[in-house]
């Protein structure tokens, strides 16, 4: 009979999706977008994520840095970072980066869409191959 590897790779692949999100390749202050623009995403968020993998939860702050657009993700576990690559696409608000796990560089994107007084939150990784998605709530001030 042969061994079951579809748990040890689920495995993997959740600590490799974890890691990405939170490791930069690359990062500096802000982004170049506008805060004027990004009004209604300012502020503390906490970003639940369902995932195949399981759930996850992230905190977020955008904040107006000198008239720019600075944000910070990551956990208590795990650190944070910021993320320099800002941008609206018409109503969402889409951070991308390059992220590193187990040696492999890829691409990383949250988009948050507005949904009342929370964010439709959208994840993905390594160009659309693992996509998972959740809310996103103020954090408590």
């Amino acid at each position: 009979m042969r061994p079951n590897t579809l748990a040890p790779r689920l495995l993997a692949a959740s600590v490799a999706v974890t890691l990405a999100l939170l490791s930069p390749a690359a990062s500096s202050a802000q982004s170049q977008l506008d805060a004027s623009e990004a009004q209604a995403f300012l502020g503390n968020w906490t970003v639940d994520i369902d995932s195949d993998f399981g759930p996850f939860s992230m905190d977020l702050a955008l904040a107006d840095q000198g008239g720019k657009v600075a944000a910070n993700i990551g956990s208590v576990d795990l650190g944070s970072m910021e993320v320099t690559n800002v941008t609206r696409d018409g109503e969402q608000l889409v951070l991308a980066w390059d992220a590193e796990a187990q040696g492999q560089v890829f691409d990383a994107m949250l988009t948050l869409v507005p949904d009342g007084d929370n964010l439709t939150a959208n994840f993905e990784a390594a160009g659309g191959q693992f996509f998972a998605s959740g809310v996103a709530t103020r954090a408590a001030s």
